[in-house]
Order: structure tokens, then C-alpha cells, then sequence
């Protein structure tokens, strides 16, 4: 367990061996367990609910949750303390962007970016479709809590979030220069620092992934 420690076991106490793309790399398992939630509301579409519960009790769920609240969400503290960062210089309020929510502009993010994290490039999948399998569920198996520990893995790890590359209080713009699609870890990792000094490098240098995953949104019009 990190949460409280000066050392991140997943981070390593080496910075030169820090990933350069986001604030943590998440376990190569997790793409494996995205494949069977798509099994899972591929089961929920064919009215399957039986079989689409049973996938997903196979899920990871608890390693899921431990890893993004032991490790992902507090991969940025453990950046800046062992880099010794200071936080950096809030701009006045009158000088900031009068839009601090980026909601108007996710849906377009998240399309632009192919429904891929581009820091970590995590798959994350729609939350329209994601609220409709909760809703269609009802089930306390499968649900988004009012904390994370009460939220089942899967959402934790595949939540799109529009994150700004620039922070919103030291000036950055809430607008399609400035937005990205980002898991929750990266987001909550980042933990409002520029990528500068987490030692990451902008992510607008790299392209979003090209992959014929698309968050599935070509399936939201079938769960019902």
C-alpha cells in the first residue's frame, strides 16, 4: 500500500525510469479485463443479462480499484515529492477562463481522441453507454458508488475525463487546444501540475491512437 508512504512501490524511487508519458503506467492486464466488459454488454445487447452479470464477476474489479486508489490517483504526490516540486504560481480569478468546465467540449475530446487516454493510452468507453449498463443492470455487482472503494473497477479504470494539459488556474484555456481525453489515474495523477514538472512530455506532440476502437459508442443505440 503507497497511500501515506513516501515511496511509490509501483513508481520506484528512480526518476530516470519514470514513465515520460504519463504519471503511472497501468498493469498490462487491464486491457485484457476492458475485452471482457465488451464481452459482457455484447451479452446485455443479445438480452443475455444472466450472462453479461456472470462476465462480469470475472472482471478484476478489487485489483482494479486497488491499484488506481493505492497507486494511479496518487502517482502525481509521489512525482512531486520526490522531485521536489513546488506548486506552481496560481493566476487572479478575473485572468482565468471564464469556462472552467470543459463539459461543453468532452464529447468532441473524446472523439478526437479516439477514446483513448493520451497520456497512458488506457481505453475508455462512453459514459453514455457506461450509465445506461449500470442503469439497465440495477445491481449493487455493477454500479458507480459515492466513493471509489463503492465503484465497481471497470468504471474506474475507463471513466473519460476532458483534462487540461495546461492547468485552468495558471492560465490554461478550456477549449479544444487545451483538452485531451484522460483516464481518472492520469487525471487525478497529474494533480494539477504541468507536465513539465511531473517529467512528462506534452501529450499534444503525439498523436491520439488510430485503432478501430471507438469507447463503444457504436453500441450505446443497442443497449436498451
Amino acid at each position: 500500500m503507497c497511500r501515506g508512504k513516501n515511496r511509490c512501490s509501483e513508481l520506484g524511487i528512480d526518476p530516470t525510469k519514470w514513465d515520460i508519458y504519463c504519471p503511472l503506467r497501468p498493469p498490462i492486464w487491464i486491457d485484457r479485463e476492458i475485452s471482457k466488459f465488451v464481452q459482457a454488454v455484447d451479452q446485455l445487447i443479445e438480452g443475455n443479462r444472466d450472462n453479461c452479470v456472470t462476465i462480469l464477476d470475472t472482471i478484476r474489479d478489487n485489483d482494479f480499484t486497488e491499484w488506481y486508489i493505492e497507486h494511479g490517483q496518487m502517482s502525481g504526490k509521489h512525482r512531486k515529492k520526490q522531485l521536489d516540486i513546488t506548486d506552481p504560481e496560481q493566476i487572479a480569478m478575473n485572468l482565468r477562463d471564464p469556462q472552467r468546465s470543459p463539459k461543453k467540449f468532452q464529447d468532441k475530446v473524446f472523439i478526437r481522441d479516439n477514446y483513448h487516454c493520451r497520456y497512458c493510452g488506457t481505453k475508455l468507453i462512453s459514459l453514455k453507454l457506461m450509465k445506461k449498463v449500470i442503469s439497465l443492470l440495477d445491481t449493487e455487482k455493477f454500479k458507480k458508488g459515492p466513493t471509489n472503494r463503492a465503484t465497481h473497477g471497470i468504471i474506474l479504470a475507463t471513466t473519460p475525463v476532458a483534462d487540461h494539459v495546461i492547468p485552468w488556474n495558471i492560465g490554461g484555456r478550456t477549449n479544444l487546444d487545451n483538452l485531451i481525453a484522460s483516464c481518472y489515474a492520469c487525471n487525478y495523477g497529474k494533480d494539477g501540475y504541468t507536465c513539465e514538472q511531473m517529467g512528462i512530455t506534452d501529450p499534444y506532440i503525439r498523436p491520439p491512437i488510430r485503432d478501430e476502437w471507438d469507447g463503444l459508442v457504436s453500441r450505446e443505440a443497442y443497449v436498451k
